[in-house]
């Protein structure tokens, strides 16, 4: 734990997400704006709620001043009951949600920020299981936005929906885009030869191949991407396989079954989750990156595969183009013909560098992290 100054304001963090051992769409976000806060110059203190104790293993961000945790053991409804009681028993000065839920028995006095980055059920109601309708249903999403003081949409289209959907003032609602890790996710990857190839070796991946990486789910759209690769000769000849990184989601089997429905079992690999070291030298291996999804609040899979320099083919609606800018190709996510088109394009193609690294510039962590605590400030002074 780092030094902390009972003097300063407390802003309670919703971290319970931030250190799950298998990290994907909100569980990064929240691990990565925590850590850019532990990265700046911040006048507070920020008390970080877990569901377990994390401050040793994720000693970077619990060793900067003003950091420490507090572990809420609450074995169900952790959210609707720990969190909440803790903002009664000991409540910060404001409690900042980095993923969608906020605590409906919250002590009322404490103002509180949360994320929202997509409002899915609004649009894609059949395909979540009963699971995310019960706690992302439109009735509660309106509860939930009466609830914050202030809203943090991930991307314009979010805050776009956010403000027709559940009939929110504009102006209590900020845009701030996510950010990608270029250190991380790098060009100079493609030219590792050694490290590329010790990574085809784990997976198994003996051929060229295109990349999908997200939860398979119904709302990834994949049952249409297999449909479309199936019409794409350079996949059937055998020349190529389509390799989809991504954990297990709701209502999948369907998806699984696919590849052999359309006669390309053989071409389609299903990696589940792959550790973080890894999933970069998958995606700069790629000879593109396929994303066809059928909603998005911002499409964070988009902007790491365009880091490394791979060809982007993505969906024409929803944040995908606001995310992809120029630099991507777009195709129609109900047309099959149309995705099979956009990945005949996009092989062999090459971007240009200066305008990767352009675009790039206004999606960081670092400004994220900024932007985020300029909101924070803003609440607080009120």
């Amino acid at each position: 734990m780092g030094n902390v100054n009972n003097n300063k304001i407390t802003i309670g963090v919703d971290a319970s997400r931030a250190f799950s051992d298998f990290r994907t769409g909100t569980e990064n976000y929240s691990y990565q704006i925590i850590k850019s806060f532990a990265n700046s110059e911040s006048p507070y203190n920020f008390k970080l709620y877990t569901r377990t104790d994390s401050t040793q293993e994720y000693g970077e961000i619990f060793s900067r001043e003003g950091f420490f945790g507090k572990k809420i053991a609450f074995p169900v409804m952790w959210t609707q009951g720990g969190l909440a009681l803790e903002t009664w028993v000991s409540p910060p000065d404001l409690l900042f949600v980095p993923a969608h839920v906020i605590p409906f028995l919250k002590n009322i006095a404490v103002p509180t920020i949360v994320v929202v980055h997509d409002i899915r059920t609004e649009f894609l109601p059949h395909h979540n299981d009963w699971r995310q309708k019960l706690y992302l249903n439109p009735l509660i999403e309106r509860i939930r936005a009466g609830l914050a003081t202030h809203i943090i949409a991930v991307s314009q289209s979010t805050k776009n929906d956010i403000v027709k959907e559940l009939r929110v003032d504009p102006d209590k609602v900020s845009v701030v885009y996510e950010g990608v890790d270029r250190n991380r996710f790098s060009p100079d990857l493609r030219a590792n030869v050694q490290s590329s190839g010790a990574i085809k070796e784990r997976y198994g991946l003996k051929k060229p191949y295109l990349l999908f990486v997200g939860t398979v789910q119904p709302r990834k759209n994949l049952e249409r991407l297999i449909e479309a690769c199936s019409q794409v000769p350079i996949i059937t000849s055998g020349q190529i396989d389509v390799v989809i990184v991504g954990k297990k989601g709701w209502l999948a089997e369907d998806i699984y079954t696919a590849p052999a429905r359309f006669g390309i079992e053989s071409q389609v690999k299903f990696l589940d989750y792959v550790n973080d070291d890894d999933l970069p030298y998958l995606y700069a291996n790629a000879q593109s990156f396929v994303f066809p999804s059928l909603y998005e609040g911002f499409g964070l899979p988009v902007l790491e595969a365009l880091s490394v320099g791979v060809p982007v083919v993505t969906s024409q609606i929803s944040s995908l183009p606001e995310v992809g800018g120029d630099l991507a190709l777009y195709v129609d996510p109900f047309d099959t013909s149309s995705i099979a088109q956009g990945i005949i394009e996009s092989l062999g193609l090459t971007l240009d560098e200066e305008k990767i690294n352009s675009h790039l510039q206004k999606f960081t962590w670092s400004e994220a992290g900024r932007k985020t605590l300029e909101i924070i400030d803003k609440v607080i002074q009120r």
